[in-house]
């Protein structure tokens, strides 16, 4: 071949690789603009104040309960026996604090006469007194024992409750889709585009909320990227992750 013809492959072979190298960068360029740019936030513990939730039934009697050193009525009266679900929410209360409560279709205040951790079922057990009498409509003067009796169902709740829990997130970050909650994750991927990141769909399960945060049974690396809403997202997308 001769000197001028092999030049001239050369020079357009190279002509060629520095078309498809600009081809490559334009199509990556173009590829980049048009992946959705996002926010990500990390779980942390945190204290949440919300309402605290307990059920209980309606007793009558003078209550001694062997974990208590003292007799806690000095005559038969109705009270309420039960438990709140989370165990810390009373774990700053103290006993004489008002207690809202749902009796034979009347909403009460009691007073929270004392509680107890109990191991077994990792509850706390409490004990609330009722009002000897109720607000009813004039001329009725039936005495709060004849508005509940012994053996009905109460549920009760401890107002701005603080509680702390191990995993919370944002609320802004929670999605909810037929009753269960979900969250998009950041993840880093290998593609034949190189190392690229995704939008990962995970299922979470929420134990307690109020209207700032989310508190999760999942325990979640505190290094987790969680993505914050703002665009559209499906499990699998290719995402990036905004630069301050």
């Amino acid at each position: 071949m001769k000197k001028k013809t092999k030049k001239l492959v050369y020079t357009l072979l190279a002509v060629f690789l520095l078309a498809m190298m600009v081809m490559t960068l334009v199509s990556r360029i173009m590829n980049q603009s048009h992946i959705p740019e996002v926010e990500t936030q990390t779980p942390r513990s945190s204290i949440l104040v919300l309402d605290a939730i307990g059920r209980g039934v309606v007793r009558f009697g003078t209550p001694v309960d062997s974990r208590i050193e003292k007799k806690l009525f000095s005559e038969d009266t109705y009270y309420v026996e039960g438990y709140f679900f989370e165990k810390d929410s009373l774990k700053n209360v103290p006993e004489g604090s008002t207690i809202d409560l749902s009796v034979g279709g009347e909403t009460l205040e009691g007073i929270l006469e004392a509680k107890m951790y109990n191991y077994r079922e990792d509850t706390m057990d409490v004990v609330i007194s009722l009002p000897k009498e109720i607000s009813l409509p004039e001329g009725n003067s039936q005495q709060a024992g004849k508005a509940y009796t012994a053996g009905s169902e109460v549920e009760f709740v401890l107002k701005e409750a603080r509680v702390k829990y191990p995993t919370c997130i944002s609320k802004d970050l929670v999605y909810e889709e037929d009753g269960e909650f979900y969250i998009y994750t950041l993840k880093e991927q290998d593609s034949i585009l190189g190392n690229i990141t995704i939008a990962v769909k995970m299922q979470i399960h929420v134990v307690a909320q109020n209207d700032r945060a989310v508190a999760v049974s999942e325990e979640l690396d505190s290094d987790i990227q969680i993505i914050s809403k703002g665009v559209p997202l499906e499990d699998g997308m290719r995402v990036r992750k905004r630069e301050w």
